[in-house]
């Protein structure tokens, strides 16, 4: 075998291992976009739920402080009310964020029907809290059982809810997915 066949036979195979990773990245792509397709009202196979509460379900019993010191419990939640569940470094939470700003921004009742919870205390967490103020009711839980995890059974973040009063209507892993407001909805 000559050096010029031996390396046309190398380059051969090298565009075959070449052809068979591109396959590979191109499958698991695919996987990740039907789980990600799967991860809006009804999780994909495998995953659990961003929230355990059902729809129809009432969430369960909770009082917390807001950052601005005003308490909030199960029992102040009327009307509708959009919830967020992020934590500082969390950069599904970052992707996330401006979509929910925007849907929060355009929630019937305003911030006061907004309840946007930041988890765990890492740094970021007050700037989060800052660009949430804005649009929503800040509520902070440092604990990892704390009393909003455990009342709304939060499994990944972010998490995303819409409320009737103190039942859930329904929850989503991706803001995209909360349903917009029509013009003229007001909170009960």
């Amino acid at each position: 075998m000559t050096v010029s066949t031996a390396a046309v036979a190398v380059v051969g195979v090298l565009c075959l291992a070449n052809i068979a990773l591109t396959l590979a990245v191109i499958r698991r792509l695919n996987e990740q976009a039907r789980l990600l397709a799967g991860r809006g009202g009804a999780p994909a196979a495998g995953y659990p739920p961003p929230l355990e509460v059902e729809p129809g379900e009432r969430v369960g019993d909770f009082t917390v402080a807001a950052m601005d010191g005003t308490p909030v419990s199960r029992a102040d939640l009327r009307g509708s009310t959009l919830m967020a569940f992020m934590a500082p470094g969390c950069q599904s939470c970052e992707h996330s964020l401006p979509e929910f700003l925007a849907r929060a921004g355009a929630a019937p009742g305003g911030r006061d029907h907004v309840l946007a919870v930041v988890l765990g205390k890492g740094p970021g967490r007050d700037e989060l809290c800052a660009e949430l103020a804005p649009v929503a009711r800040v509520l902070t839980e440092e604990e990892e059982n704390g009393p909003l995890i455990q009342a709304f059974g939060v499994g990944a973040l972010p998490a995303f809810a819409v409320l009737a009063e103190d039942v859930m209507v329904a929850s989503y892993a991706l803001p995209e997915r909360i349903p917009v407001p029509v013009p003229g909805d007001a909170p009960a």
